[in-house]
């Protein structure tokens, strides 16, 4: 009876860990001291829903005081080097705005390779996280 009771409860939680996909996110980070300006200019060829449910027009626009965080849903699973291109790939550009600088990733590369940089976690890797300094 004990053995069956274990093994009810491995396949429960087995099945439970395994079922369970993760949210994918992406979260900019302005840890400078004053505002950050973020815009995220999305390839029109490229329709991806879950970007154009945040975009006014073609593009997506974050204004982040000091210490915020803007956060995008990107749908369910995890980041992996084939997900992270095709994010990248329905991206035109990200530019970056603090009061000093102006970056700009133009590049389908620059823009998975920051992706590729800031993926968080060891098993489930399911955010993106860019620190603004």
């Amino acid at each position: 009876m004990k053995n069956l009771l274990r093994l009810l409860l491995l396949i429960f939680f087995s099945n439970f860990l395994v079922s369970c996909d993760p949210s994918q996110h992406i979260s900019f980070i302005n840890k400078t001291d004053s505002d950050v300006k973020i815009k995220i200019n999305l390839d029109p060829k490229v329709k991806d829903i879950q970007l154009y449910q945040n975009a006014e027009n073609d593009s997506i626009v974050y204004n982040l005081k000091k210490n915020d965080t803007a956060i995008i849903y990107c749908g369910i699973g995890t980041w992996s080097t084939n997900e992270t291109a095709k994010f990248a790939n329905s991206i035109n550009n990200l530019e970056i705005e603090t009061k000093d600088t102006k970056t700009i990733y133009k590049s389908k590369k620059s823009i998975k390779d920051i992706l590729d940089k800031n993926v968080q976690g060891v098993l489930v890797k399911s955010l993106i996280k860019i620190n603004i300094e």
